[in-house]
């Protein structure tokens, strides 16, 4: 058990990342994060939670204890009509709560769109799966297919494990594929009733559950086609086994052995890290009840091993068979081996220190402050309350920190900074924040004094109802969800009805992308890998580097020779605290004098807006072949790059997508070329 010592500590920690400038002192020390959007948000939320306090939470507890036995009255009633309800009937309605609300948030904030390149390239890997490949062979003109995290030199598949990819390919099939995260998240929040439930009791649970169905950071997640919410619900259902494994009767506990191993196995098939980090205390844990009475554990403990040494094996089959090693991901093939975790410079050529690790790891807890609840509170000062209130921890709170703080260290030896719609690395263990959080709020309704139980209630309800009632972007959670609709544009466009319109007929579509996009595809096809093309884009005067990738493409040379002559190129070098404004933000430019004829073509080509070749590419047929088919093939804009295409498809009329319409209803149409 954690004494109470131990747990203020902790809950100190929490309180001075959550609130304190110190730590926020630390990331803006980073000149990588000092314009990041995450200062600017932590900025917004500050002064949200300072109105919050001033406007609603502390009038909210003025006028409570004003009238108290009114208020009194009220949460009595509340608590006994809510208590009357069946526990079957309410946790199904809070798992429709969290599927509708995630659906909702699909259409509303995503428009059912995937809006990163990681969700493409699983989407595209299902496709793979479907036509029964897993792997196609590379298209002989890739820069005019290629997609970020997508591998597309010898083979043609997704950088990303197998798992996801199957799962996706397997909804695809029943049609549901933009519905299977939010069921997922319905799914999750059964999982932590049931935790809860087996752990601390019904009045936990429910607490837990609500807070689950109701996290911001959970819906909006789980409203896009990212990999984390299968993780989520996997690594959940092995928390929900968890207590029948420790104290079941033998057949049940045979049930729990093999549904804790399936599930930790099947998150490393999709996300090796999060599964590996998951096994670790979920591994140590049963170890030390195993140790503890040999005779009884020792088969269940190797029937979760067995259980989870299945999808691995199929994980790493699926490896040999698509990297050529079963231990070599896509990651590695795409990035180069500088991918791993680790403190070692990143694909990019930065160094990842413990310095930056301990930045990112303070980034991350960050973060955790408005996308937990996005109360007028921070997330972190409402943990810290809770270990405060529960005063010790027992063997499951202490096994529920333990597996927070793996994830936390283990994220912060990871180079790169991951964000959607909060720190997405931290994705996989905010349930167990939340089963803390339900615990300390359950404790302090039964043990408070009547006005620290009214000043609670009254105060909560006047959060929660604020934040989800009163649109004020970019807080709270319905302000969050408006301020995210207008961002990743490009992506949220649907292009099925143009598709659609030119059924009967054969078509080559080219989509237009901002002229960063287009230079890096040029880079691309030149054989240039993804981080020296990246490391190229960031270091050079980009109208330099577009004429030198023009000169190479007339030219068959080695990608050697082509990438020496490349980083010879003129660097980017704007004045001291000047930047030339372009109409794309990313193509770096040093001076007006750097721009040549070619360079000022291609800016000029983004006089319209761009749309994401992302999805485009989802909307292509593959043959029996593997090769790209069928009427009608989308293909990105390359300019005039794209005669390399006439011989290939000439026979098809060629047109160009292009955008219509205002900044709030675009709509996509087709040009002749």
């Amino acid at each position: 058990m954690m004494q109470r010592g131990a747990m203020l500590a902790i809950a100190t920690v929490f309180v001075l990342v959550g609130i304190y400038p110190g730590p926020s002192a630390i990331v803006l020390r980073d000149r990588a994060f000092r314009r990041h959007f995450i200062t600017q948000q932590l900025a917004d939320e500050r002064v949200f939670w300072i109105a919050g306090l001033v406007v609603i939470v502390g009038p909210a507890i003025v006028l409570a204890n004003l009238a108290p036995a009114l208020v009194d009255r009220f949460w009595a009633a509340l608590r006994s009509r809510l208590a009357a309800i069946a526990d079957r009937w309410f946790i199904t309605g809070t798992a429709i709560f969290a599927v509708l609300a995630a659906t909702i948030a699909s259409a509303y904030v995503l428009s059912r769109q995937p809006t990163t390149s990681d969700e493409v390239a699983q989407l595209f890997q299902a496709r793979i799966l479907l036509a029964g490949r897993l792997w196609l062979p590379a298209d002989p003109n890739p820069e005019f297919f290629a997609v970020d995290n997508i591998v597309d030199q010898g083979r043609w598949y997704s950088q990303f494990p197998i798992g996801w990819p199957a799962v996706l390919a397997l909804a695809t099939l029943l049609r549901v594929t933009w519905l299977l995260n939010p069921l997922l998240a319905g799914l999750t929040v059964i999982n932590v009733y049931r935790f809860a439930r087996s752990a601390y009791g019904i009045g936990e649970a429910r607490v837990a559950a609500v807070l689950c169905a109701t996290c911001p950071f959970v819906l909006l997640t789980s409203a896009s086609y990212m990999n984390h919410t299968l993780v989520v619900f996997l690594a959940t259902l092995a928390l929900a086994e968890l207590p029948a494994w420790v104290s079941g009767p033998p057949r049940r506990r045979v049930r729990a052995s093999l549904l804790i191993g399936l599930s930790l196995g099947a998150a490393i098939t999709v996300r090796p890290l999060d599964g590996l980090i998951a096994t670790i205390p979920f591994g140590a844990f049963l170890l030390y009840h195993t140790a503890r009475d040999v005779r009884a554990n020792t088969l269940p403990l190797m029937l979760t091993g067995a259980a989870g040494a299945l999808p691995v094996a199929g994980l790493l089959l699926t490896n040999w068979l698509t990297t050529g090693g079963p231990l070599l991901f896509g990651y590695e093939v795409l990035w180069g081996a500088n991918h791993s975790l680790g403190f070692h410079d990143d694909p990019l050529g930065n160094p990842h220190t413990l310095r930056r690790a301990l930045t990112l790891a303070t980034l991350y807890l960050m973060q955790l402050n408005w996308s937990l609840f996005e109360w007028p509170v921070a997330g972190l000062l409402i943990v810290a309350g809770a270990l405060v209130v529960i005063g010790k921890l027992e063997r499951w709170g202490v096994f529920l920190l333990a597996w927070f703080a793996a994830h936390v260290l283990a994220y912060a030896a990871y180079w790169h900074a991951g964000n959607f719609f909060g720190p997405r690395y931290l994705f996989t263990v905010v349930p167990a924040l939340l089963i803390i959080v339900a615990r300390g709020l359950a404790a302090a309704e039964r043990k408070a004094s009547p006005m620290v139980r009214r000043s609670l209630v009254a105060g909560g309800i006047a959060a929660v109802g604020s934040s989800w009632l009163i649109p004020t972007p970019p807080v709270g959670a319905l302000g969050a969800a408006k301020a995210a609709r207008p961002v990743r544009a490009a992506f949220k466009v649907d292009l099925e009805p143009v598709v659609a319109a030119l059924e009967g007929t054969k078509a080559l579509v080219f989509v237009s992308e901002p002229a960063s996009f287009r230079l890096m595809r040029r880079l691309w096809g030149l054989g240039i890998s993804r981080p020296d093309a990246a490391r190229l884009l960031t270091s050079k005067d980009n109208c330099a580097l577009l004429d030198a990738a023009v000169d190479e493409a007339q030219h068959a040379r080695p990608v050697t020779d082509r990438l020496a002559r490349l980083e010879r190129t003129q660097s980017y070098s704007p004045p001291e605290g000047m930047r030339l404004l372009m109409p794309d933000a990313a193509f770096r430019v040093s001076n007006r004098s750097s721009v040549t004829p070619l360079c000022r073509a291609e800016l000029t080509a983004d006089a319209r807006p761009s749309i994401s070749y992302g999805q485009a590419l989802l909307l292509n047929q593959i043959g029996s072949d593997g090769r790209i088919t069928g009427p009608i093939v989308l293909v990105a804009d390359l300019r005039e790059h794209n005669e390399r295409l006439r011989r290939r498809f000439g026979d098809r009329t060629w047109y160009r997508l292009v955008l219509s319409g205002g900044s709030e209803n675009r709509a996509a149409e087709l040009l002749p070329y």
